[in-house]
């Protein structure tokens, strides 16, 4: 399906909808409550030789006495390692507990490179939930072996950056292996976030299930890398059960 090239747009979609609506329209997440019964369990296995890099998560600073609640924010990656893709502009995700009524930025930096790849606000989440942001709606593309630190800060004082709220995560591309992409093709649908999430590719396996609504294969994988508080709401919002 062809993408809009628009710059500075976040596409925010829930996990199960579809289409996926526009921020404009100050929406809050809605979850469909059931996925493909032919969806299996996903178990990531992080690469053999991790790459250095993880994520950070974001929350409140303890200097911060703020009036209303503020939100936690996490990037949907993995820990201790870069999450990898084969996409030169592989879609991401976040997650925030609640409302965001400051302003939200996104950044994604190259090391060595002072001048971010991209830095720019994005429309703040009108509710608790998992959002997306295609790299592609951003012109912005990805070189093979370079270690990317992307990041979603939630600004509280613009004349106070030590303030922000800011959750991180490293993604790496990858060159793809011809023998995967034989074993995705030849795959029924309901397989193929299992063979990504198999490879090690985070990304592509997370942006895989959630295209194909499988939410049981997106909490297992949250759940391997400690993405608790993502888990606990999709299961909330889903009516689900933790599987045993």
């Amino acid at each position: 399906m062809a993408r809009d090239w628009i710059t500075a747009t976040l596409t925010a979609i829930t996990l199960g909808l579809v289409p996926p609506f526009s921020v404009a329209q100050n929406e809050p997440p809605q979850f469909a409550p059931k996925q493909s019964p032919n969806a299996e369990t996903t178990v990531y296995k992080p690469p053999v030789r991790g790459v250095p890099g993880g994520r950070v998560g974001g929350a409140t600073r303890g200097t911060v006495r703020p009036t209303i609640p503020l939100p936690t924010v996490d990037i949907i990656a993995p820990d201790g390692h870069s999450g990898l893709t084969t996409s030169d502009a592989p879609t991401l995700y976040f997650y925030v507990s609640r409302r965001v009524t400051y302003p939200t930025r996104l950044t994604i930096s190259k090391p060595g490179q002072p001048t971010p790849v991209i830095e720019t606000n994005i429309p703040s989440p009108q509710a608790a939930g998992i959002y997306a942001i295609r790299l592609g709606d951003y012109r912005v593309r990805l070189d093979p072996g370079v270690v990317y630190t992307c990041s979603v800060s939630v600004i509280l004082n613009p004349s106070a950056p030590s303030r922000d709220i800011v959750a991180s995560a490293s993604l790496l591309r990858t060159l793809p292996d011809s023998n995967l992409d034989v074993a995705l093709r030849a795959a029924p649908a309901a397989r193929r976030a299992a063979l990504l999430a198999d490879a090690g590719l985070w990304y592509d396996a997370i942006a895989m299930a959630a295209d194909l609504n499988q939410h049981a294969a997106l909490d297992a994988m949250m759940n391997e890398v400690g993405l608790v508080e993502p888990v606990r709401y999709d299961l909330q919002i889903t009516g689900r059960t933790p599987s045993r």
